[in-house]
């Protein structure tokens, strides 16, 4: 039994990646220069690497979960604790400080934070829909729920039962979302930046993963999978941004400004040019 929903697992992610070739081509041929689209042929190498590779974690997955509830691992009351505070850096933390950051740089009129921050907002909703898009349906169950098996999944279920949303870690994917944004933004402004804080924002984002499984939430092959969605889609939106013209969304968002009414009050002014 145990073999047949591994091969299951594995058949899912093969057929994901290749269900993803069709849709590649199809807009490659309505646009034959594929920088006009968001995904690229090169996503599409990228994903098919990513799923294969995710399949072999999950090989492993039940070994590495068991490892994480080892005495050695766990530690006291204080490491589980602290374990427990990381996690609270969530999707719904990273957004709101993104959002945040935004109003901040329309208050404060800079251009730079309002656009970083915006990016990094589009990245982290987008990655958010996606995951869930992707738990919702596949329902896979978590280890502190099922062990012994990391093949068990309930199909559908994951749209109504937390411990059906494994896969992928909304954690992880969120986590690199953001840490993709914003390596991409530090890349366009400052290039000989990238190569200190990509591994710092890199190695930030894989400790609320680390610190689910720990808590024994995700399967490893699930905070992989999410790391790679995360950073699929961060890049995406930083890169496609910078490439072409301004988005309906980005020029909402940066065209916006609060300024005097000649009243005494304020107005919203909104810009939309390119």
């Amino acid at each position: 039994m145990a073999m047949n929903r591994r091969l299951t697992f594995l058949g899912l992610l093969i057929l994901s990646a290749g269900g993803t070739a069709p849709a590649s081509l199809a807009a490659q041929q309505a646009h034959k220069d594929t920088t006009k689209t968001f995904f690229t042929r090169r996503d599409l190498a990228y994903t098919a690497v990513a799923l294969a590779g995710t399949g072999v974690v999950s090989i492993f997955d039940k070994r590495i979960a068991h490892y994480t509830q080892t005495s050695n691992v766990q530690g006291g009351t204080s490491r589980h604790d602290l374990a427990n505070k990381v996690t609270h850096v969530n999707e719904t933390t990273l957004t709101a400080a993104a959002i945040l950051s935004y109003g901040v740089g329309r208050l404060t009129h800079s251009e730079t934070i309002a656009d970083v921050a915006a990016h990094t907002t589009e990245s982290l909703l987008l990655t958010s829909a996606i995951s869930q898009i992707i738990r919702g349906p596949l329902g896979r169950e978590r280890p502190s729920i099922s062990p012994n098996d990391q093949y068990k999944f309930d199909f559908g279920k994951g749209f109504t039962h937390f411990d059906n949303r494994a896969f992928p870690s909304l954690h992880s994917a969120t986590a690199f979302a953001a840490a993709a944004a914003l390596v991409g933004e530090i890349h366009e402004r400052n290039p000989s930046a990238s190569w200190y804080a990509a591994p710092l924002l890199y190695t930030a984002a894989a400790v609320p993963g680390l610190t689910r499984m720990y808590l024994n939430q995700h399967w490893a092959s699930d905070v992989v999978a999410g790391a790679f969605v995360g950073t699929l889609i961060g890049s995406r939106v930083v890169s496609y941004a910078h490439s072409h013209k301004r988005t309906k969304l980005d020029r909402v968002l940066l065209g916006t400004s609060v300024v005097p009414d000649g009243r005494g009050g304020a107005m919203v002014s909104v810009s939309l040019q390119p």
